[in-house]
């Protein structure tokens, strides 16, 4: 049972269902086929999707001396096939299309349901439209989901570490931001106004590496929060100084919710607001100038409610859809345009910092005290000791991956506050939070060892994925 499910710009993810007459239980094998961009290849660029071919070539004097020793090594061994999405991660899907073909050779009495998607490397588009569609096929086939096993790679965990990784949940990401706007004036009378880059600055300050954000669990820890981007709104130079920005954060999650991320960084954003003013205070005050105000702190779902009180509901969702028609933009610029062009209208809320959502957000899964995951890794660690391979286990893939979209539990509704302060909600990206609550059951992720993901130098171990996978 082979089917196709729209993911949007001419995109498609694929389902290929195995069903044995005698089973209900399935396992949902998921992989993604996208792969990032090749530009970093230079020269060998054609080469970059036919590993065979390049790793013939860099064995070239030429081209070996570049490589950097570890990956000199590799090369060498033999025992590396490299080329981008070798290890990221045509090779799990490869051998996801094999347990199919293996199962149906042999009649396996289970189920299992391939499903390969687009767009896990931007906004996981595909899964998230893939998440309706498993949910349509479990009723429509009477399935029940034992596990999601997913085969993203094993990652090294350093230079010389051949270790292979089996992970039992994944990371969760979420991308606060926020929209910085002062008051303009011309360069010559620097006092009448205030820049957004010098509200920006105060802000990316206590963002950046900021403790309150980390999370620690099983015994592992997400890393610091650091800014994503930074830039001011200004589309050309002038004399007029720059009085509209924006930045982007990155904040890795285990427990916390979407609602919980916004108080902490609300919190923050007061603290980064409350030293500007002070700051800003002391420099009116050496001046002997009257200021133009606090600089404030307020969510989108604020703004947008005082938008829709002061413009009305239509005028507001006119401005909206003025900046969704950019097909240039992405989400995440379209979610500060929107922000930005609500501001212009309501500049009496000026100078303020508006505290937003942009996408993706990847919510943090983990089934390490399941006992099917836990039999599972206990099985895949002794079968690994007979080819002399150490396994050992992650509680939480670090990478961020498609099966944050599965097993998905959240009782006290804590998504409503990505879905209020995401300003492209319900336009151009959403995510299925009803549907992925019905997919319930243990996750898993089981891939071949490799290194370098998203560089030049990105390979595969061929023993690790043509003979023990």
């Amino acid at each position: 049972y082979i089917e196709l499910h729209d993911a949007g710009l001419g995109r498609n993810a694929v389902t290929a269902l195995y069903k044995h007459p005698a089973a209900t239980e399935t396992v949902v094998l998921i992989s993604h086929f996208d792969t990032v961009h090749t530009e970093e290849y230079g020269e060998l660029e054609p080469l970059a999707f036919y590993p065979e071919e390049l790793t013939k070539k860099l064995m070239e004097p030429k081209y070996k001396k570049d490589l950097p020793e570890a990956a000199r090594i590799d090369l060498e061994s033999g025992n590396y096939l490299f080329g981008r999405g070798t290890m990221d991660m045509k090779m799990g899907l490869a051998l996801h299309m094999q347990l199919i073909e293996k199962a149906s050779f042999e009649q396996w009495p289970i189920n299992l349901l391939l499903t390969a998607v687009p767009d896990e490397e931007v906004n996981s588009a595909g899964m998230r439209a893939a998440v309706v569609e498993l949910v349509r096929l479990r009723e429509q086939h009477g399935l029940t989901y034992k596990l999601f096993l997913n085969s993203e790679p094993s990652f090294s965990q350093g230079p010389s570490d051949t270790n292979e990784y089996i992970y039992s949940g994944t990371i969760g990401k979420i991308m606060p931001a926020a929209l910085f706007y002062g008051k303009e004036t011309h360069v010559g009378e620097p006092l009448k106004g205030m820049t957004a880059n010098f509200i920006a600055s105060y802000m990316t300050q206590h963002m950046e590496w900021n403790p309150l954000f980390r999370e620690s669990d099983l015994g592992e820890s997400t890393p610091l929060p650091v800014s994503l981007q930074l830039k001011d709104l200004k589309m050309e130079y002038s004399t007029q100084t720059p009085y509209r920005a924006a930045a982007l954060y990155n904040v890795f999650l285990l427990k916390r919710t979407a609602a919980e991320v916004m108080a902490i960084f609300e919190q923050v954003a007061l603290e980064a607001m409350a030293a500007c003013n002070d700051h800003y205070e002391q420099i009116c005050t050496r001046e002997n100038v009257q200021g133009v105000g606090k600089v404030k702190v307020l969510r989108y779902e604020a703004l947008l409610e005082h938008a829709i009180e002061k413009l009305g509901a239509e005028e507001v969702q006119a401005i909206k859809q003025q900046v969704l028609q950019h097909s240039e933009w992405d989400d995440r610029e379209k979610s500060i345009r929107i922000v930005d062009q609500l501001m212009i209208r309501c500049q009496e809320l000026a100078p303020a910092t508006v505290l937003l959502y942009a996408p993706p957000y990847y919510p943090a899964i983990n089934s390490s005290n399941h006992p099917l995951v836990k039999q599972s890794i206990e099985l895949m660690k002794k079968t690994a000791q007979t080819f002399g391979v150490e396994v050992e286990q992650i509680h939480y893939f670090n990478g961020i991956c498609d099966l944050s979209y599965v097993n998905y539990s959240d009782a006290s509704n804590e998504w409503l506050a990505f879905e209020r302060n995401t300003p492209v909600w319900g336009e151009t990206y959403s995510i299925p939070f009803k549907e992925m609550t019905a997919l319930q059951g243990p996750v898993l992720n089981v891939g071949p060892f490799g290194k370098d993901a998203h560089q030049k130098t990105e390979r595969l171990h061929v023993d690790s994925a043509f003979k023990e996978m």
